[in-house]
């Protein structure tokens, strides 16, 4: 897979990341377009949209091999449960799929066009 974009947060580390977004109100981020993908006409009609979904890869949960099974840290980490049967990053794919609110399309910007989402 290509990166197209990156999620700009306000979460210098994955440790301070909640586990669940929707327990905390208000998460916010901006999607910036690498450079050769900045072209506002692949944003063309996206601003009709409320939500939008977003594939991604757990870039800080990148491994060489992969466990069938993990310790849930809801589970207090003394529990092995299959990878498949938890919410765990580290999978065979490293890939997620959130569907986040679209607040707005910025198409005036230096980086533009930029996705600001929560």
């Amino acid at each position: 897979m290509v990166p197209i974009a990156h999620i700009e947060n306000n979460f210098p580390t994955k440790f301070g990341i909640p586990r669940q977004s929707g327990r905390v109100g208000a998460l916010k981020a901006r999607i910036v377009f690498e450079p050769e993908y900045r072209n506002v006409d692949a944003c063309r009609g996206l601003e009709e949209f409320s939500d939008i979904w977003l594939i991604w890869e757990f870039s800080e949960a990148k491994r060489t091999k992969w466990s069938p099974t993990v310790r849930p840290p809801r589970l207090g980490g003394n529990v092995r449960k299959g990878v498949f049967a938890t919410r765990s990053p580290f999978r065979p794919n490293s890939i997620g799929l959130s569907c986040v609110k679209l607040e707005k399309v910025a198409l005036d910007e230096p980086d533009s066009p930029v996705l600001y989402v929560e």
